[in-house]
């Protein structure tokens, strides 16, 4: 089965490489839509992430266009289906579930009885099937195991009312293909989405259909990297032309030259030696690079901050430049080194909690504080109650849980309606329904006197009482175990900051946006992070932080014992375009810096790839080499 593309009458395509300022173009478009008479709620503007959103709504702000919406295809379905008539349709909440909750999703889908890898494979193809919308197709499953494990999965997303971050966009497409009158209500006269390879399919077909007069969209086909959506599909902007849209194609580059030298040899490396990247004004890339070496981690830390110091002297804002990085663990250090420094770092939010085995009280107790502070805010979150009554059991109560879903599907009843329904029966659940549901139905009668103790509560009295609560449902022997102390610190700093007044509702909106997104936090200062957050940005001064081999390429790629020859050049190939999309960002001056020498431990913990081992001064240090991409990029001489 075949999807048409639903577009606007008038729909635009501006076409271009890295830097060739098709966001710029699209910024005009909107001026102009605004000049002809347009009402700025009549536009919508769509952006591949939250930091590319806000980017883009600082350049309409500054264009002298406010009001103008500008979000993101993730939030604008959480929207849509935020409604009670989308909420009945669906048979779900507005809810994603986060990558600690995903862990429950998967112990109810081990039930199945596949092998594990089989299964993580199987539901990837299901996950991308979504994103692409072969749902549509009623032979896309093609064996009865894949539609007993579908069915699975959706049965227990539904029981759950939950959403996987995959199928969101699907969900949305659906809902609005099939309900005229929810189509209608959202949708606008004039649509602009920046970035729209870095969408998936079915958030590609949601911008296009809300579009009621017109759509402009800004690709580059070769920029095609997972951002925010999972698989963008970078085959939609082909599917676009199809469609009838009205090609523009910019040439003229707007980099600078060493940013320009870099993406043109990406893009030959990728095989695309002919991409339109023009240098109008002969810049010469060796004046705007520079290629920092550094003994240490702890040198490039300093070249680092020594370089920032530099930059602001020289009257460059501290938000126009941006530190990239690549591994999560070494970028901790250097923001702590930064702010040592006096250098003040605007990155995004670092917290840990949802590390811990949910199978162990003692280790996964800032967790169960964070969802008992999820029930506390909404005491019908389904997705919550079933983690609660998961954790503690080395299988999560799966088993359980799967004989009471079976039992509550004829009657139609979400976890929460079967929970209730098991609690007034009292003893005779377990022999009417499941063995398991004593344990249960005990741990669900835990959490509502937990939501009890902290009723009307606020601010950070709510957080510490919420944590004594959840500290009393454990065992006793457990309890003996757990540091409250270190709990509740863990806990108030994953959701700080935290105002007096704050609800359960305002401080478990903080906690699931941390859970499900990952953008800079906005705090001002230099900005910090990875190709994600920088995507949609054009800082005049782009430092590549720890180019090293292990950051990238990862150390896996180097070991042909792990990695085989053929996806070794598909990962290969993964890495160029990735870096095809975020060298080719600064506008000023763009500096490469890496460090060639660890102590052994340190090296791998970071899992950074070592080329020799000596000894120094009785501590084994590790020899390291620039990433094998320095070589690609340096300007020719």
């Amino acid at each position: 089965m075949t999807l048409t593309l639903r577009t606007a009458p008038e729909a635009v395509l501006i076409k271009g490489a890295v830097g060739t300022g098709k966001t710029s173009a699209l910024v005009a478009m909107a001026a102009e839509k605004i000049a002809a008479g347009a009402a700025p709620d009549s536009l919508l503007v769509f952006a591949s992430s939250p930091d590319a959103a806000a980017q883009l709504a600082s350049r309409l702000e500054a264009a002298g266009m406010k009001g103008v919406r500008v979000t993101t295809s993730r939030a604008f379905c959480l929207e849509v289906l935020s409604a009670p008539e989308a909420r009945e349709a669906t048979g779900r909440d507005p809810r994603l579930v986060s990558s600690f909750e995903q862990a429950f999703i998967m112990e109810d889908m081990k039930v199945s009885g596949l092998k594990i890898k089989r299964l993580r494979e199987m539901l990837k193809f299901f996950y991308r099937g979504w994103t692409e919308l072969s749902g549509e197709d009623p032979e896309w499953l093609v064996t009865s195991e894949e539609e007993t494990v579908h069915e699975m999965l959706k049965a227990s997303l539904g029981f759950t009312r939950s959403i996987l971050e995959p199928e969101l966009a699907a969900l949305a497409w659906s809902y609005l293909s099939s309900h005229e009158d929810a189509l209608s209500a959202v949708a606008v006269d004039h649509v602009i989405v920046d970035d729209y390879q870095q969408l998936s399919r079915a958030s590609q077909f949601v911008t296009n259909m809300v579009a009621k007069a017109s759509v402009a969209v800004a690709a580059d086909p070769l920029a095609c990297i997972e951002v925010y959506d999972s698989y963008p599909y970078g085959d939609g902007v082909a599917e676009l032309e199809e469609a009838g849209a009205q090609v523009i194609q910019l040439e003229e580059c707007h980099l600078c030259g060493a940013s320009l030298h870099a993406a043109k040899v990406l893009a030959a490396e990728l095989g695309d030696a002919d991409v339109a990247l023009g240098n109008p004004n002969g810049l010469d890339a060796a004046l705007s690079f520079a290629e920092i070496p550094c003994d240490t981690s702890r040198d490039e830390f300093q070249s680092i901050a020594d370089r920032i110091h530099q930059l602001i002297d020289s009257c460059v804002a501290p938000e126009d430049v941006f530190l990239l990085v690549f591994n999560k663990q070494w970028a901790r250090q250097l923001k702590r080194y930064l702010a040592e420094q006096g250098i003040a770092i605007d990155g995004a939010f670092d917290g840990r909690i949802a590390a811990g085995d949910y199978r162990d009280y003692a280790r996964c107790a800032p967790a169960r504080v964070i969802t008992a502070l999820q029930l506390a805010a909404d005491p019908a979150n389904c997705l919550a109650w079933r983690c609660w009554i998961g954790f503690g059991d080395y299988l999560g109560n799966s088993a359980a849980v799967s004989e009471i879903q079976s039992w509550a599907k004829d009657k139609g009843y979400s976890l929460l309606e079967a929970l209730q329904a098991l609690d007034a029966m009292g003893s005779d659940a377990a022999s009417l329904v499941s063995g398991g549901a004593g344990r249960v139905v005990a741990a669900y009668r835990a959490g509502l006197q937990v939501i009890a103790q902290v009723e009307g509560l606020s601010g950070i009295e709510l957080v510490r009482r919420l944590v004594a609560a959840v500290d009393a449902t454990a065992p006793a022997s457990v309890q003996e175990t757990i540091i409250p102390e270190k709990v509740e610190e863990m806990v108030m700093a994953f959701c700080s900051p935290i105002p007096g007044a704050a609800t359960a509702k305002v401080i478990a909106a903080t906690v699931t946006d941390r859970l499900t997104d990952s953008h800079l936090e906005g705090c001002g200062g230099v900005r910090m992070g990875t190709g994600a957050h920088l995507v949609g940005s054009s800082p005049k001064a782009l430092l590549v932080c720890g180019f090293d081999n292990g950051f990238i390429p990862c150390r896996d790629y180097f070991d042909t014992t792990v990695v085989t020859l053929d996806k070794q050049e598909k990962m290969h190939q993964a890495d160029t375009r990735f870096l095809y999309t975020v060298l080719g960002k600064a506008t000023e001056q763009m500096q490469v810096s890496y460090f060639t020498s660890i102590d052994l431990v340190g090296a791998e913990r970071l899992k950074l790839k070592v080329d020799r081992i000596r000894l120094k001064n009785g501590t084994r240090m590790a020899r390291l080499t620039p990433s094998e991409f320095l070589p690609v990029i340096l300007p020719v001489e």
